[in-house]
């Protein structure tokens, strides 16, 4: 195989060779474009000749997507569940490092995890960090199929976490997948909001989903907000005899 390398304006050239039968073939393409995998081959007859090839690349277009629904209102001390659809690859190309992941604000405590089910046959592992592991993950599960629907219990008894520790971020890695990878059954977050929040404060849990083409990240982003109820009892003064 010739040994090229390309310019600014999109060609290839390749040193001086000896005469003989060489063949060419790309093996890198340009960002937001598939490699073209055909073989040509070129016959160096003569010296000082000129052989030129055309190669055509196709048009590639990258995307993910995750969208984050949960309650309007919760009081405190009150279960709350948050659902996760559309997460899917929607590339047309297979990405690497392909994950999904929640983050957790400090007002809920998890419960319960519903993995969900996926439509390319897959094995994955969830992990989490919490407010004391530093930035380390820690795994949940692992080697998990993405075609049976596991529900997790992932509360702090459960993980072993300390009294003053919660999970804050959730997160699902698939690996390498390939165009068209989606989401089948729901995935499902089953939490309580704490003792202790203020009427009318508001907390937010942000989902987002990426992967890597051509050592570009792609990633979105889905972000559901909470506003706390806080029912105060008051007790009105007995008017009458």
């Amino acid at each position: 195989m010739i040994p090229s390398r390309r310019t600014k304006n999109g060609r290839a050239s390749s040193k001086i060779l000896p005469l003989g039968l060489y063949t060419v073939r790309e093996t890198q393409a340009p960002a937001y474009y598939t490699i073209n995998e055909t073989v040509m081959t070129a016959n160096l007859e003569f010296s000082g000749q000129i052989v030129t090839f055309e190669v055509l690349d196709k048009s590639v277009s990258t995307g993910v997507s995750i969208i984050k629904r949960g309650y309007n209102e919760v009081m405190p001390n009150n279960p709350l569940v948050y659902t996760f659809s559309n997460i899917a690859n929607t590339s047309s190309v297979p990405l690497d490092s392909f994950y999904w992941r929640d983050t957790l604000p400090s007002a809920i405590r998890c419960e319960k995890l519903v993995t969900g089910t996926y439509n390319q046959q897959l094995s994955y592992k969830i992990v989490y960090q919490t407010n004391l592991s530093n930035g380390e993950y820690r795994t949940i599960n692992d080697n998990l199929s993405t075609s049976r629907n596991y529900a997790l219990d992932i509360s702090n008894a459960a993980l072993g976490l300390a009294n003053n520790e919660y999970i804050t971020e959730i997160m699902f890695v698939f690996g390498h997948v390939k165009a068209g990878f989606a989401q089948v059954e729901t995935p499902y977050l089953y939490a309580r909001s704490i003792w202790g929040l203020p009427n009318g404060a508001m907390f937010t849990n942000q989902a987002d989903v990426g992967g890597v083409y051509n050592g570009q990240w792609i990633t979105s982003v889905s972000r559901w907000v909470t506003k706390v109820y806080n029912y105060t009892h008051i007790e009105m003064p007995r008017t009458g005899y």
